[in-house]
This record gives structure tokens, C-alpha cells and sequence, in this order.
């Protein structure tokens, strides 16, 4: 009984450091960040630390790997065969939205992987491997689909990372949207996002597939 309740404790204090170092890191960043102030939050000792992870650098890329465990709720579903491209589409990018924007503890997490992004680590290479690039293959295919275009063309990337960045802008702000618009309201809702940006992608690459040059996108 002692090691279960032990094994349950040094759990919890992993959870608390992972928690609190995630906090501390979004908030000054990697180098300023320090092991004080990340233990004093999660009431947890140094030596938890080098017991769990050995050091600073090892904390940050749990951390890191933590929110690509969480991410992993993003990478869409295989599409259903029955359906047409366009309401696959659809169901995609509807699906990335409202994963992406319901995620847990999405304030310190998004300032994190903001600062991760504009100065990558070694640690970002494992979501870029396992969440992102299994989102844009996703992705484009089904764009594929629709407009008729190899999924190698530049087009196809530039009409992904374009709909995945209108995700990142409403996670980004959802809190104080209605701030910088003034016809939104900060209670709509994660489903209006989705329908929102599917269906206006949508039309775009309605647009892009009358386009026969990539000069004139």
C-alpha cells in the first residue's frame, strides 16, 4: 500500500511541476524562466525536479510534449469515402476548429507554443512530426480533392496553412475578440468559429480552382 500511495504522490507532483513550469515558461520564457519560481508554484522541491527531470532543459521539453499529447485530439478522422470532398472539407476543418479552440488551459498554452513557434526548440520537433504535419497531409489532400490540383502544389500549402491560420487567430484571441471587432460578441460560440472558416475556406478555394496559374492566387 505504502509504494502505491508513493507512486500516487510522485505523480501528483509531476503533475504540479508540468503544471506550474508550464505557467513560469510561457510567462518569461525559456531563459528567464527559473527553477525557484516554478517549484514555489507547484509547492514541490528542487530535488523533485532532478528526480523527475533531471534539469530546466528536460522540464521544458515535457512540457512541450505534454501539449502535443493534448494536440493530438486535433488531427482529424479519416474522411468517409461516402462523402463528397466538399463535405469532408467541411467536417475537417470543423473538427480542427473546435479541437483547437476547446482545448484545456489554452492561455498559458497558447503564449507558450507563440514563443516555441517564433524561436523553436529541439522539443517542437516532436509536434511538428506528430500533430502538425498529420494535419496538413489531412488537409490537403481533401483540398486536393476538391480542386482538381496535385497535393505537391504550392497552392494546396499555401490554401492549408491559410484556413489553419484562421484557426490560430481565433484561439489566439477568442477572449477579446468582440475587442477587436466590434460586431463579434466574446460568447460565440467554438461551432460558429468552425462553420465560419469552413465555409468561407470553402468558397476560396471555389475561387482558387477557377484559377488556372498559381501567379494569380
Amino acid at each position: 500500500m505504502a509504494n502505491i500511495k508513493n507512486n500516487s504522490a510522485a505523480r501528483e507532483t509531476q503533475r504540479k511541476l508540468l503544471e506550474a513550469a508550464g505557467e513560469v515558461f510561457a510567462e518569461h520564457g525559456f531563459h528567464s524562466a527559473t527553477i525557484k519560481e516554478i517549484t514555489e508554484r507547484a509547492g514541490a522541491s528542487i530535488a523533485a525536479v532532478n528526480y523527475h527531470f533531471s534539469d530546466k532543459s528536460e522540464l521544458y521539453a515535457a512540457v512541450i510534449r505534454r501539449i502535443g499529447d493534448q494536440a493530438l485530439r486535433i488531427i482529424p478522422p479519416e474522411p468517409d469515402k461516402e462523402d463528397s470532398p466538399e463535405t469532408q472539407f467541411l467536417k475537417c476543418v470543423e473538427h480542427i476548429v473546435i479541437a483547437m479552440l476547446g482545448r484545456p488551459h489554452v492561455g498559458w498554452e497558447s503564449i507558450l507554443m507563440a514563443r516555441e513557434f517564433a524561436q523553436p526548440s529541439p522539443a517542437i520537433e516532436s509536434m511538428f512530426k506528430n500533430v502538425c504535419q498529420p494535419v496538413n497531409q489531412r488537409l490537403s489532400m481533401i483540398i486536393s480533392e476538391i480542386t482538381g490540383r496535385n497535393p505537391d502544389e504550392q497552392s494546396i500549402g499555401l490554401s492549408a496553412s491559410s484556413i489553419l491560420g484562421q484557426c490560430v487567430y481565433f484561439l489566439q484571441h477568442q477572449a477579446h475578440i468582440d475587442q477587436l471587432h466590434d460586431q463579434l460578441s466574446a460568447q460565440i460560440s467554438h461551432e460558429q468559429y468552425a462553420k465560419h472558416i469552413a465555409q468561407f475556406s470553402l468558397a476560396g478555394l471555389g475561387v482558387l480552382n477557377q484559377n488556372d496559374s498559381d501567379d494569380t492566387i
